[in-house]
């Protein structure tokens, strides 16, 4: 926090040049404080938009965070694109929001965690996936960095292929 504080100190300048990340876009949306005062739900949504594949990165956002977010129908609009679903709070319980799926029909969701401690984690997200194709046989509908390893995403350009690699 103490490092946080004194770069907002130090870094003071306007950025006049952005850095051109060609066809990717992004947009965030966050809740407001006061209305929310805890950190989870305070955590910025960043989606990510690339031809062929979109993704939605929630941070440790909660349910109460994602039912306000779902108000915003510009909010619903980036949902409705996005094919990769990284799971809000490492797949936990409370970060879990049925809601978003009404507007969100993910191809995977993808799970940053170490072991499995929450029922989410194996059943809930999945039921929202349409799934992908792995290793030219299996179809899998969650992945997860505990037992995918890293995880290397490639785009075609109207498409895209997930690749695990080394822990």
């Amino acid at each position: 926090m103490r490092t946080l504080l004194q770069v907002i100190d130090t870094y003071t300048e306007t950025v006049s040049n952005f850095p051109d990340f060609g066809s990717l876009t992004y947009v965030t949306y966050y809740n407001s404080y006061p209305q929310f005062t805890d950190t989870n739900n305070l955590s910025l949504v960043l989606f990510l938009h690339y031809p062929g594949v979109s993704f939605v990165f929630p941070g440790d956002l909660e349910r109460a965070g994602w039912l306000q977010l779902l108000q915003s129908a510009a909010f619903r609009q980036d949902l409705a694109r996005v094919r990769i679903f990284v799971a809000s709070h490492h797949g936990r319980e409370s970060g879990y929001c049925k809601e978003v799926f009404r507007y969100c029909q993910p191809d995977i969701v993808v799970i940053t965690d170490e072991a499995i401690k929450y029922q989410t984690q194996e059943r809930s997200y999945a039921t929202h996936a349409s799934g992908i194709t792995w290793n030219s046989t299996d179809t899998r509908r969650v992945l997860t960095t505990r037992r995918d390893g890293m995880l290397t995403i490639t785009s075609s350009g109207n498409g895209y292929y997930i690749q695990a690699g080394h822990r």
